[in-house]
Order: C-alpha cells, then structure tokens, then sequence
C-alpha cells in the first residue's frame, strides 16, 4: 500500500514540474508567437548540460545511498552532507563553465550572440540543481513533503506568468519566471531540514567513497539528456529556424506529462528495490519488476495510442492553427512512452539497485550515440519530424540493450507476457477514436468525447482480454 501511494505522490511531483508549463502553454503560443517559444526552448536546452554537470548523478546515487542507511539516523545525516557538499561544488564548476560558454559563444556565433541576454536569465536553472535536495526525500520514500511544498511555488508562478507575461517582447520575463520557479521550489525543501539537521564539520566528511559512483550515475544521466535536449539544440541550427524548437518542445512537453505517470512506478521502487537487494531478497526484487512491466504497460501503452488518435486535431484548437506542425511531431513521438516506461523499469529497478552501473551506463549512452547520429541525417531530411523519429529509434535502441544484458538474470518474456492484450486494446481504441475523429469537427468538446471514448473502449477491451491488470486491481497487496 505504501507503494501504491508513494507512486502518486511521486506522480504529482513529476506532473507539477510540467503542468504548469502545459496549462499556460496555448496562452504562451497564442501571445509569443513560435519564434518567442523557440527562443525560450532553445536557451533552456543549452542551460540544460550545465545543469547536468551541476546535478551530476546526485538524484539517482543520493536516493540509492540514503535508502541503504534510511534506519540509521547518524549515518544518514553523514551520507546526505557529504553527498550534498559533491552537489555545492560541481554546481560551482557548472556556473563557471556556463558563464565561459556565454562570453565565448557569443564571441564566435551569431545566433548565441542575439540570444546572450536570455541565456544569462536561464543561469538560474543551474542555481535551481544545485539546491535539489528531492533525493533525499525520495530516499526515504517520503514524496507528500516534495508534493505540498511545490505545489504552492508552482500556483503561484503560473499565475504570475499570466499577470506578467502580455507581448511577444515579454520573453525574457517567461524566462525568469520558469527559473526562478524551480530555484524557490529547491529551496523550499531545505526547511524540512531545519531543527532534524545539523551542519556537519568538514572534517568528519569522507567525499572520496562517493565520487567514483556519483561519475557513474552522471554518465547515464547526461547521455539521456543529450538526447532528450539536443534535438531542440540542432533543429534552430540545422534548419534556420529558431521557431523549430518551440514546435519540437511544444510536442515533447504534451509527451513528458504522460511520461511522469509511467515512470513515476521507477523512481518510487528504486529505494524499495534498492532494499531488497540489500537485504539479499532477489526474488522479491523480480516478481517487483514483473508487476512493474505489466502496471506501466497497462498504462503507457493507452496513453500511446491515445495520443496519437487524438493529438493532431487537438492541437489545432489548443495552440492555434499556426502549431498543426506539433500534431505530426507527436504523433511520431507516441512510441516512447511505451519504450521510456520499459527501460525505466529495467534500468531503475533492476540495473542501478543491483549495482550494474555501467550496463546502464552503456544503454543510454548507445541510445544517446545512435541520436546524435540519427539527428545529422533526419533533421536535415523532414526537420521536426525528423528529430521526432530519431528520438523514437533511439529511445527504443535503449530497451533493447537492457533486455539484452539482463536475459541471463531474468525470464525477459515474461516482462511482456500480457503485454499483447494492452496492445490490443490500444488499436481497437485507437481505431474507434479514428473513427469519431473523420465524423466531427475540431474543437475542445470533440476531444473530450474522444477522450472518453477512448477510455470506454480500452477499459471493456481489457476486461474482455481479461488482462493481468485487473487481477492487480483488485488484489492490491499483490502490487507490493
């Protein structure tokens, strides 16, 4: 049961960190234009690989580390100081860094020059990282103080980019906003600290036992985030057009809201996991991820199909006929939600609780290579579209290693062994929404029918096929 609520909770803290973006999104695109959201996204995907040397690996290996000491009250506070003092100093190196790149970029390209003044607003994204401290949080299975806390901050700066942001010369102001949103955000949870916590002597801390994991964490974080940022990095640069990005960006940000229900199953288990392996208790660990395969399958690959029914004429009414570009990107971005929620599966409650970094390691840098390769000839073919499908390949390029490298710890088709009765499930709804979608015209009431439609047919699909996870719905300690 603890795990069933630690999944939404840690649902709604993905989901905060994109609702907000997603409910101001059809006003931003109406009032700054593509140019305006392109610049925005452009400039944020380059603040985004500092951030990521200011973050290191810190939010996966701290999680990990305080879930193995969670019973011990001492060595937990010992093991968050000294991992947190890593975090002060690579986000120091991470300003220096960003600050170089800003004078020098703007010395020798054109298009960071224009931009210089933005980029100096997004240095707040890499203050943001450096007060993270969720991890310790989620370390200890404990998601509602996270939840709580930045629902507020996050109320509050949506609001004010209503009251604020007016013209399409207010792009800086939406800039600062969204930075100064996660900066207020991270901070905030320093206060749970106060009066449990005290400050450590430097001396009594030992960094040298974390550094050489905390590097091996970061390796697949950045090789992830290569791929998920640098499609909006290329396409300004490759195609001309700043206005690409905020298009490619205005389809990803729809895919990353389904994208934090699926994965949120992988970082609530990861600390659950992480004890099970400490604990010597493998086969609670695989009869784990086996109902974890099957709960996001159940979930990811609806929410797949669905988006792909109804994305392209939904856009149409929800950012304004000038964005239908966005329902062709997300119809071809679709496909990743299954492919994320599987190798999240297997990478954060398998590959990383067993200590098998660098199998991780090499799956989404393989992933990351083939992208980059992938981007150069598919961007300069069909563009967004382009990036969209290069995204696809590579992200399921990453679940294909993973099997590969745990067929020998795990029965791999038994992960996927009701998988076709979702997949079922999903044509058939996808093909009634199709349906209702050629009969009627574009507008916010036929998406919604559409979206229930879709719900009604998948859920009487299932019941039909009579699949695995009904069985989990209604036994609920079986999801333990």
């Amino acid at each position: 049961m603890q795990v069933a609520k630690n999944y939404l909770y840690n649902a709604a803290y993905q989901l905060l960190n994109i609702i907000a973006p997603i409910i101001t999104l059809p006003y931003l695109a109406r009032v700054l234009g593509k140019n305006g959201v392109g610049v925005a996204s452009w400039t944020n995907s380059l603040v985004t690989y500092f951030l990521l040397i200011a973050s290191l690996g810190i939010v996966t290996y701290g999680s990990r580390e305080i879930a193995y000491v969670h019973k011990n009250e001492s060595l937990r506070q010992k093991k968050f100081w000294e991992i947190q003092t890593i975090h002060f100093i690579a986000g120091f190196v991470a300003l220096i860094l960003y600050i170089a790149f800003i004078y020098a970029g703007g010395a020798f390209n054109h298009r960071i020059h224009q931009n210089e003044l933005f980029l100096w607003y997004q240095i707040w994204v890499i203050f943001s990282g450096i007060f993270d401290i969720s991890w310790y949080f989620i370390g200890l299975e404990d998601f509602k103080k996270t939840v709580l806390r930045n629902m507020m901050i996050k109320l509050a700066m949506t609001v004010l980019i209503f009251v604020v942001v007016k013209t399409p010369n207010d792009i800086g102001a939406y800039i600062l906003l969204l930075a100064l949103s996660q900066v207020f955000g991270n901070l905030s949870m320093w206060f749970y600290l106060i009066g449990h916590f005290h400050l450590p002597k430097l001396k009594n801390l030992n960094l040298k036992p974390h550094w050489h994991p905390v590097f091996m964490m970061f390796l697949p974080t950045i090789a992830t985030q290569i791929y998920l940022q640098l499609n909006k990095t290329m396409l300004p640069f490759i195609t001309g057009a700043t206005a690409s990005s905020g298009i490619y960006d205005n389809a990803d940000k729809i895919i990353k809201v389904c994208l934090a229900l699926v994965t949120s199953v992988g970082m609530v288990m990861l600390p659950r996991m992480s004890a099970h392996y400490a604990a010597g208790e493998h086969d609670q660990m695989k009869k784990a991820i086996h109902s974890s395969m099957d709960f996001v399958s159940a979930i990811a690959v609806p929410l797949a199909f669905g988006i792909a029914a109804v994305g392209p004429t939904a856009m149409l009414w929800f950012l304004g006929k000038s964005w239908g570009d966005v329902g062709s990107a997300l119809v071809l971005l679709t496909p990743i939600i299954v492919f994320i929620g599987w190798s999240n599966v297997i990478g954060n409650q398998f590959l990383i609780p067993t200590k098998r970094l660098s199998e991780y390691t090499w799956s989404v840098t393989f992933g990351a290579i083939l992208n980059v390769f992938l981007n150069f000839f598919l961007i300069f073919l069909w563009g967004v579209e382009g990036a969209a499908v290069a995204t696809a390949i590579s992200e399921f390029a990453v679940i294909a290693y993973q099997l590969v490298v745990t067929r020998k710890d795990m029965n791999v088709m038994a992960h996927f062994k009701g998988v076709w009765r979702y997949l079922l499930a999903g044509v058939l709804m996808y093909f009634a929404v199709n349906v209702f979608v050629k009969t009627h015209s574009v507008g916010i009431k036929s998406t919604l029918m559409e979206a229930v439609i879709g719900v009604l047919v998948y859920a009487i699909a299932l019941f039909i096929l009579r699949a695995p996870i009904l069985k989990k719905l209604l036994d609920r300690a079986s999801f333990r």
